[in-house]
């Protein structure tokens, strides 16, 4: 796989941005800081990126570097914060890993999907391109890209849930287990 460049880096953390400050924002009680800390995490990307570093999961690496940044803030202003234990650590990673996991099992399940809705569900969930202007470009109503949408999230959970059981918490997978192997077809790990 080739070295993800600062453009690739610029996109994901453009497409990430509304949910890394949302992240930030549960975490810190006052929003003033929010933007600068963002601007910290681009810059943590872009020095490990430019120190020749490989990032092979960006979504991972800035989510880990919001991280960082939060406990990095926390030490300057001296506020009290939680403890930081050692399972609280690896219970973060096991997320991040089990969140790798199911994006690669939710790749093949995406090229199944018909083109007309795979296509709208990359470019609007995984390029970060809005609904307005993909509706441009196709010349059809956003109200349609919207729908296309939908139904291609319902049809990517309908295949996920043949094959898998899928836990939630608070939003977010938190456990996920194979219903058997036959119904995955070789999708998930």
């Amino acid at each position: 796989m080739p070295q993800q460049s600062s453009e690739d880096l610029g996109v994901a953390f453009a497409r990430l941005r509304q949910s890394l400050r949302s992240y930030l924002r549960r975490r810190i009680p006052d929003a003033t800081p929010v933007e600068d800390l963002l601007q910290d995490i681009f810059v943590k990307a872009l020095v490990s990126e430019r120190a020749g570093r490989r990032i092979e999961n960006l979504t991972g690496f800035l989510y880990a570097a919001a991280r960082t940044t939060l406990v990095d803030y926390f030490r300057a202003t001296s506020q009290a914060t939680q403890e930081l234990d050692e399972k609280i650590l690896e219970r973060e990673v096991d997320d991040l890993h089990l969140h790798e996991e199911i994006s690669n099992c939710l790749a093949p399940f995406m090229a199944e999907l018909p083109p007309i809705y795979r296509d709208t569900l990359i470019a609007t969930d995984l390029r970060g391109e809005t609904m307005r202007s993909l509706a441009e470009k196709q010349a059809v109503s956003v109200s349609a890209i919207k729908s296309r949408a939908v139904r291609a999230r319902a049809m990517l959970r309908e295949k996920l849930l043949a094959c898998c059981r899928v836990e939630m918490t608070d939003g977010l997978v938190s456990d996920y287990h194979r219903i058997s192997p036959s119904s995955c077809r070789g999708n998930c790990a």
